[in-house]
This record gives C-alpha cells, sequence and structure tokens, in this order.
C-alpha cells in the first residue's frame, strides 16, 4: 500500500466526501422499539454510507437505537464515546469501530453537538448471499450471532491502516457509483470482515437466555414509557408494563444499557422538549407540561444536565 494512502488525512477525507448521502434528520428516527426507521441502501444493494455532523442533530449527539445491520464507524473530527449496551467505547479522530446486529448503541461527542464521523452500515447478505448459503452460515452468522459486540482499531494496530482504506475507497465508489461500483464495494466489504473475524473469541458463546430476555424486557419497558411519557410515572408502573418487579427491571436495564429506567425516561423527554422548544408559541412551563416534568425547576435541572444548557438559552440557540 501506498504511504500516502496510509496517511490520508481525514479532515480531506471529510471535504472530499462532501457528495455522500448525509444524515441530516434532527434526530435518529426510531419505533417504539428502539430500532431505527430508516432503510439502509436497497434491498438489492444493502449498504448505507454516511457523514454525520453532529452539529445537524438537535440533541448533539445520536440516541439510543438499534437496527439489524452491522455498523463501522470511523472518526473523522472530534472525540466521542460510543456506547453499545453496558460497553463504552473512546474514539478520536481516526479511530475505527465496529458495532454487531441488533445491539442497542447511541454515540455521544465529547464537546456537545462538534464532531464528525462516517457511518458505514450494511445486512450481512451483502457479501453472504442467501442465508442458507455456505459463506453465510460459516462467516457472516457465526460474527451476527455471536459474542463480540464491537471492536475498535486505533491508528497503532496492525490492521487500522488498510481498514482506513478500505473505508475511504467504499466512499470514493459510493460518491461516484461508476459502473461495478456495487461488487467493488462487496470486496472491500468483505476484507473488512475478515478482519473482523479475526476478533471474534476462540470460544464462541452465543447469546445466553438471561441476555435475550433482558432485552425483551427492556424493550417492552422503553416501548410504555415512549407511550406514556407525558404522564406522571412511577417506577412501579414502568415494571408492571414489563411484567417484573421494579427491581429485575432495574437489573434488566442495568445489564443492558447500563442506566436506570429512570435515567432512560428524564433523557427520552429531554429530547421530546427539544423539538417543542422550537414552537415559540410555548411557554417554557408549558413544555415542561407537555413532557411529564412536575414543574419548571425539575424540567430545567435535568435539561441543563443533559444539554448543558437551562431551556430558555437552548431556545435562544435557535434560529
Amino acid at each position: 500500500m501506498d504511504a500516502d494512502i496510509r496517511v490520508l488525512p481525514l479532515r480531506g477525507f471529510w471535504e472530499r466526501g462532501a457528495d455522500v448521502e448525509q444524515l441530516r434528520a434532527t434526530q435518529t428516527i426510531v419505533d417504539g422499539n428502539l430500532r431505527e426507521t430508516k432503510a439502509h441502501g436497497t434491498e438489492g444493494f444493502p449498504i448505507g454510507v454516511y457523514l454525520d455532523d453532529f452539529a445537524d442533530f438537535e440533541n448533539g449527539y445520536i440516541c439510543w437505537h438499534w437496527h439489524e445491520e452491522v455498523q463501522m464507524t470511523m472518526i473523522i473530527e472530534g472525540a466521542f464515546t460510543c456506547q453499545v449496551e453496558t460497553q463504552e467505547i473512546h474514539m478520536r479522530e481516526g479511530d475505527i469501530a465496529f458495532i454487531n446486529s441488533g445491539l442497542m448503541h447511541q454515540i455521544r461527542p465529547c464537546r456537545r453537538a462538534q464532531g464528525k464521523l462516517y457511518s458505514f452500515i450494511w445486512r450481512g447478505e451483502l457479501i453472504g448471499g442467501n442465508r442458507n448459503s455456505d459463506i453465510y452460515q460459516e462467516c457472516i452468522a457465526p460474527v451476527i450471532g455471536g459474542s463480540l459486540p464491537c471492536f475498535k482499531w486505533e491508528g497503532a494496530d496492525p490492521d487500522h491502516d488498510e481498514m482506513a482504506a478500505a473505508l475511504h475507497e467504499i466512499v470514493g465508489l459510493y460518491e461516484k457509483r461508476e459502473p461495478a461500483y456495487q461488487l467493488r464495494i462487496a470486496c472491500q466489504i468483505a476484507g473488512l470482515w475478515l478482519r473482523i473475524l479475526r476478533q471474534m473469541p476462540e470460544e464462541n458463546t452465543a447469546v445466553t437466555a438471561e441476555s435475550a430476555r433482558d432485552k425483551q424486557r427492556v424493550k417492552a419497558a422503553i416501548e410504555y414509557m415512549q407511550e406514556k411519557y407525558q404522564e406522571p410515572l412511577r417506577l412501579d408502573d414502568i415494571a408492571e408494563a414489563a411484567f417484573i418487579s421494579r427491581s429485575e427491571l432495574c437489573r434488566s436495564f442495568q445489564r443492558t444499557i447500563n442506566m436506570t429506567p429512570m435515567e432512560f425516561l428524564m433523557q427520552y423527554r429531554i429530547r421530546q422538549s427539544i423539538v417543542l422548544l422550537r414552537n415559540r408559541d410555548l411557554r417554557v412551563l408549558d413544555v415542561a407540561e407537555m413532557t411529564g416534568f412536575c414543574s419548571p425547576s425539575h424540567f430545567g435541572s435535568y435539561f441543563h444536565k443533559y444539554m448543558g444548557c437551562t431551556p430558555r438559552a437552548y431556545r435562544k440557540q435557535q434560529k
């Protein structure tokens, strides 16, 4: 590999890819189970390549969500914390991360609403073909169904430079869309997948029944909170909706996303309040009541905790 490829400046990489599809939505759109609703690519070519500028997101970060596709992310500018269920990955410019299929994750910049990254999101069928094929069963399924939730490559890691060059190549192919670009992208993804396979634990333990049960409980609780967030909610109410005790609900949340149910509820209420604050016909008091907070001071305290400013200051910052 040529040296000029290995030392490719990432900010130049960002500028070069300015025409690549970008997630310009003001927030990640999810359904009641936090599953992302955006389709990544097409049925015939199931991959999406995105540039995420965190200044574009209303709440300054990518909120909790999951998708069936696997994901690779490369940081272009800034520093981030990527939380994949209970694991935290701290990333800086140039780092590359893999996030496995079906795992809840969120990405937060260390400086709110600042930073840029590339996301590559694809289904295993892109390189494995039909799910009954030998390639899919022997090379794709063991990773997707295995015990490797996420992994990070830093600049000093042996595979990093070649992986960065491959991702750079994918961006260029995706942008130009010249003849056979799909095949060439699939070849690059296959090379990246071989490096992911190298990170698999020697003893590949399948997801445990307890873990699967925890995820179902958390998803049921989250769906209930999203439906009822405007109302006063007690922990007992949420636990009852998930058909478990309050103590078991808390343990399921800690094991799955490393936070309490009430922490998740408050974060969700704040995300909803951000949308409402853009309507200047609504008073801050109205927004607090509409998002389930018991008082403006209660709302202001949590808003400052998660957004770093008061609701009124946030409103003044918006054009």
